[in-house]
This record gives C-alpha cells, sequence and structure tokens, in this order.
C-alpha cells in the first residue's frame, strides 16, 4: 500500500495561546510546536496497515520552512518520505479550501496513492474541514472521524466511523481519505535511530510551480479573533448532602440554568 499522511505544525498544547488581534492569528513564533495529535494518529494508523500489508507511508505538510520540524517528526515515527509545499506566494495560514487545494495538487504531483489519511481536526483552527475537502478535490471517497479500520482489501476498506448519533460502519473504494479519532490508536514514540536519520534528511519543498498550482481568492476570512474573558470563579456550597442539593438547585435555577 502507498499511503500519503498530511500533517500541520501547532502550537504546543501545554502553552497557552497569544492572540495577535490585529493580524488575526495566534503568536507562535518562538514558542513550543508539536505535529497536531490527531495526525499523529493518522501516522501510526499508517504505519500499522503497511506493517501488516506491505508498502510505504510518506508524510505531506503546508507551511514555511519551520514546518520541516513537523514532517522529521513523521519520518522518525517511521514514514518514508517528507514533503513540505511551501512558496513565498503563499501568505499567512491559508483556509481550509485553499489548503486542501494546495495539498490535493501537490499529492497529485507525487504519484498516486491508495490511502490519504489526516487527523480528525488541526487543534488551532478546530474546523475539521480539510480532510473532507481534500476528497472532493481528489474526487475520491472519504470516511471521516473513524475510530477503527476493520479490514483492507486490495480495492476496498471497512472502517468504523463516529457519528452523530452512535456509530457507522463504512465500507470505502480505494484510493480513498480517512480523517481519524484519538480512540483509533496509541501512537508510537519515535526511535533513537530514526529521530537520527530523521533529523539529516534533506526534505523536498514543492512550490506553486511545481505543483502546478494557481493561488485563489480564499472564499473564507477570519473577520476576528480574540482571547475570551477569564471564566469567573465558581461558588462553593458545603454541608450535608441534602442541604448542598438543595442550595445548588435554587442557584440554578436562579441564573436560570434549569
Amino acid at each position: 500500500m502507498k499511503i500519503m499522511v498530511c500533517i500541520k505544525k501547532v502550537l504546543d498544547n501545554a502553552i497557552v495561546p497569544k492572540v495577535d488581534e490585529e493580524k488575526k492569528s495566534v503568536v507562535n513564533a518562538n514558542e513550543e510546536t508539536m505535529v497536531s495529535p490527531f495526525d499523529q494518529h493518522a501516522i501510526e494508523a499508517a504505519l500499522q496497515l503497511v506493517e501488516k500489508n506491505g508498502g510505504e507511508v510518506s508524510v505531506i505538510s503546508l507551511g514555511d520552512e519551520s514546518s520541516k520540524s513537523a514532517l522529521k517528526i513523521g519520518l522518525a515515527m517511521g514514514a518514508e518520505h517528507a514533503y513540505l509545499v511551501h512558496d513565498e506566494k503563499i501568505e499567512g495560514d491559508p483556509d481550509a479550501h485553499n489548503t486542501a487545494y494546495l495539498l490535493a495538487k501537490a499529492i497529485k504531483s507525487i504519484g498516486e496513492f491508495d490511502l490519504i489519511l489526516t487527523g480528525k481536526q488541526a487543534i488551532d483552527a478546530d474546523d475539521a474541514q480539510v480532510g473532507a475537502q481534500l476528497a472532493e478535490q481528489l474526487d475520491i471517497p472519504q470516511v471521516t472521524f473513524i475510530e477503527e479500520i476493520r479490514e483492507v482489501t486490495e480495492d476496498s476498506i471497512v472502517c468504523k466511523r463516529v457519528a452523530t448519533f452512535g456509530e457507522e460502519v463504512i465500507e470505502a473504494k480505494l484510493p480513498a481519505v480517512l480523517t481519524c479519532e484519538k480512540s483509533l490508536n496509541e501512537p508510537r514514540y519515535p526511535t533513537l535511530k530514526r529521530t537520527r536519520k530523521a533529523n539529516k534528511a534533506e526534505i523536498p519543498v514543492l512550490d506553486l510551480e511545481k505543483i502546478g498550482a494557481e493561488l485563489e481568492a480564499q472564499p473564507t476570512l477570519v473577520k476576528k479573533m480574540y482571547t475570551p474573558a477569564p471564566r469567573k470563579g465558581g461558588e462553593v456550597f458545603t454541608g450535608e448532602p441534602e442541604e448542598t442539593a438543595v442550595l445548588a438547585v435554587k442557584k440554578l435555577v436562579e441564573i436560570k440554568a434549569i
């Protein structure tokens, strides 16, 4: 199997994000970063499929030169190839539509793949749109929010996915795009040997000309980004269980929560 995993470098989730309200973006200069957690599960899923069925895993990311750090983590986990989509003409962080468009053009320029895996969502924008739009751009089936891969054949895959009201088991023709939940697996730690090899790897940069893409006007724009007001401290009720239960219910009624 040939599998491509789309990953994104994001601000480390242990850091409290700071917002530049004028630029309408999160400040991440000189801050610790990581591979978006859902993407790590996508990498692990790809590696497990290749270990079972044979083949190779590649990782790809859209971003500036600093995104190579995320790609090297993918290589250290076990991916064979890594690609960075970057061009000086791409300003800032493209919206979901343009991100999917550029990734689709890049993937087509690299070759054919049996599966394209992404995380359910990146933990910065949290919009969970890129995977679905990527499938549309590539004109192939998609199964979103998967939490189990049950069966893979030469031309199809069966997955269990999280649905609005329960779970669904879906069979899709290959090639297909899958977006991965955290419940799918437990990502492995990179080995020291592979980490050393990854750190020395030369990652090819694919610009707009190489992938045959033209920048399109973004259909969506961030109108405003701001840090939410801090939450007010809660009220603590003490005493016997029966008394505190009555006080709690009265308070909920008072603030019209119930």
